[in-house]
């Protein structure tokens, strides 16, 4: 039985006191409806139009019905809700969910409405006692957050991210669904602790991974950003990127909110693991190739130095010299297909000094002259009168894209004119009384077939011309290499071709004016052999060619040689004999040269001076040597010049 309570009229409801305290705010208002069909309103408090827009006597002349003011896909809602209020299931009271009421102006006012039920005594009909707060702002603000975190999951779904949060003071830790699913695991499964996920950390991740955390905690760094491995349920372990930062804290600055996202990366990992392999496995075809072919252009070089020393004819001179410009050619190629290697991994080098230019010209002048007069093509050099003396940079490195630029020239030119032209900007600010930095300026012009595509030849391996039926050979190589070599100088090159009208290629390489008198002439002069203290030496190769070379080469340097064929053999006469300087091969059956030099180092004997000789260009081949004791590093194939360089560098020290 509904309780019955005397229900003051409308004045009695609304006495002085009661209307000042609703008047006192604009967002509270009361309503009083009969229990009949449309709600008709029986009393409403005077602020009831500063809310909704429609006055007092609207409502109670029923001018404004309060019932079609409801949003229509509340009304539903509600009428179940005050269905619910009058069954008695709720009691007297009941607290709608909000709803909206429509303004007068057409905009919808959200409500947050206590309703109780009550009868009138007078004529026994139900009543509704209504309590309506305005919570127009708070809900909108409760939405917008709502639709930002819709929009978040959305963008965490499409992007795959898996998400958590860490308490660093409670160590409660809580984790997306998709957190858990990247790992094989749902979200009910993942234990609520930072033990969730750091005892699934790869054991080789784990310090960095936890010194990464530390570090943003202790403000070392700006966030955290760690990629690492974390094990899959099935035991696999998965590629993270995991990135987070602090975003609370406490009155002590200590962090109490430390958030992040973690994205699977596996994929990118495993295609980047891929690619080393590859780059390994192309690293290592190209050392074995290098190898395997410096091995025997060892052989022909080196003999063609020590033959080019005898008594030859004419003739004979001229056919050594074929052999040596052969050999010198397919040396080239090998160096030139090492330094794109190095290039691309970036290990290519500068060996930057004062050099003279005008020595540098001359050189390239020798080189080129007669061939190029030979195929019936004049040949130019043109040098500004405003050339610096001397300069600062590498000179290998000019020469390299000089030469490579020129042999293009030679190549494709059967007739008409190559030049050279070289000429000097330089920058009057930065010019002193010992330098000035400046661009020198290279331009190679010829009158030759042209090119049709000029950004193919950048590519490595590209020819203008492809298949059996080319006029020319070549690699492919030499300007992707002079490219590499530009860039590598700081430097631009350009290219300005048309088909059957030859090509001019355009260099700005930045670099210093030197005006001191400060020239390194070794650098610059083939040098000459120096006169060298007798030593014992002694060769270990087992290939019978390379130790003949060596052999002669070192005897004609005035040394005392002996030659054995393996690693046992030299550690065996190391044991009877003293030697000063052991030239090592590192590629040997059986024992090779590394194993070899630690079997020597472990000997209690005068140790020897250990030379590395090998056809393998690498530098990480040259470190592992070094590593294992050797003293020195010689890649084949090297000339006498070579080997007396490093004998007189050891007379140095010992003076």
């Amino acid at each position: 039985m509904k309780e019955t309570l005397s229900v003051p009229n409308p004045e009695q409801i609304g006495n002085q006191n009661f209307a000042e305290l609703l008047a006192a705010g604009n967002s509270v208002c009361l309503f009083v409806w009969q229990d009949s069909e449309l709600w008709p309103v029986r009393y409403v408090s005077d602020n009831v139009e500063s809310i909704f827009g429609y006055n007092k006597q609207q409502f109670i002349d029923r001018e404004v019905h309060f019932k079609f003011l409801i949003h229509e896909d509340d009304l539903p809602r509600v009428n179940e809700e005050v269905k619910r209020l009058k069954s008695g299931e709720t009691g007297f009271r009941i607290t709608h969910n909000d709803y909206r009421i429509k303004h007068k102006n057409g905009r919808h006012v959200w409500v947050s409405d206590t309703t109780i039920i009550k009868m009138d005594t007078d004529d026994g009909v139900p009543l509704l006692f209504g309590y309506l707060i305005d919570i127009t702002e708070r809900k909108e603000l409760e939405i917008k957050l709502e639709t930002e975190r819709n929009r978040l999951q959305l963008l965490l779904d499409a992007t795959r991210l898996g998400t958590w949060e860490w308490n660093p003071q409670s160590n409660l830790t809580s984790f997306n669904d998709r957190w858990a699913q990247i790992f094989g695991w749902s979200r009910e499964e993942i234990e609520q602790s930072p033990y969730s996920w750091s005892s699934r950390l790869h054991p080789d991740d784990y310090d960095r991974v936890w010194r990464a955390v530390k570090d943003h905690l202790d403000g070392i760094t700006p966030f955290y950003e760690s990629q690492h491995r974390i094990r899959h349920r099935d035991g696999h372990y998965v590629y993270v990127l995991d990135r987070g930062r602090v975003i609370e804290r406490d009155e002590h600055g200590k962090a109490t909110r430390y958030a992040g996202t973690v994205t699977d990366v596996t994929e990118q990992k495993q295609a980047e693991i891929n690619a080393r392999r590859a780059a390994s496995a192309k690293n290592v075809f190209l050392a074995n190739m290098s190898h395997e072919v410096r091995t025997p252009l060892h052989g022909i070089l080196g003999l063609v130095s020590v033959l080019e020393n005898t008594a030859l004819d004419t003739h004979q001179h001229q056919l050594l010299m074929t052999v040596k410009e052969s050999g010198d050619h397919l040396l080239q190629m090998l160096n030139d297909l090492l330094d794109l290697t190095r290039s691309e991994e970036g290990q290519l080098k500068l060996n930057k000094d004062v050099l003279e230019l005008a020595r540098i010209l001359q050189h390239i002048e020798s080189m080129y002259r007669a061939p190029i007069e030979e195929k019936g093509v004049k040949f130019i050099i043109h040098h500004s009168q405003v050339l610096p003396e001397r300069i600062f940079s590498d000179r290998a490195r000019l020469i390299q894209i000089l030469t490579n630029l020129l042999n293009n020239a030679v190549k494709f030119t059967e007739q008409g004119t190559i030049m050279l032209s070289i000429d000097w900007s330089v920058d009057p600010a930065t010019t002193t009384q010992t330098q000035a930095q400046g661009e020198l300026l290279i331009k190679v012009r010829d009158t030759g077939a042209g090119i049709r595509d000029t950004q193919r030849i950048w590519q490595l391996f590209e020819q203008e011309h492809q298949g059996l039926s080319k006029k020319q050979s070549g690699s492919g190589l030499g300007l992707a290499i002079v490219r590499n070599l530009v860039q590598l100088l700081d430097g631009e090159i350009e290219v300005d071709s048309e088909p059957n009208r030859g090509t001019c290629f355009s260099l700005r390489l930045p670099m210093y004016a030197v005006y001191s008198d400060d020239v390194n002439h070794e650098a610059l002069d083939k040098p000459k052999l120096p006169t060298l203290v007798p030593r014992r030496i002694l060769i270990v190769d087992d290939n019978p060619i390379n130790q003949l070379i060596v052999s002669e080469m070192l005897t004609s340097l005035d040394q005392h040689v002996t030659k054995v064929s393996s690693g046992h053999e030299a550690v065996e006469m190391l044991k009877q004999n003293t030697v000063d300087v052991v030239f090592m091969d590192l590629h040997m059956p059986t024992m090779d040269g590394i194993e070899t030099t630690l079997k020597i180092r472990d000997l209690p004997i005068h140790q020897p001076h250990i030379v590395a000789l090998t056809a393998n260009a690498y530098p990480e081949t040259r470190t592992h040597a070094l590593r294992s004791g050797m003293d020195d590093y010689l890649t084949k194939p090297f000339v006498k010049a070579d080997l007396a360089r490093i004998l007189n560098r050891l007379d140095k020290v010992k003076n």
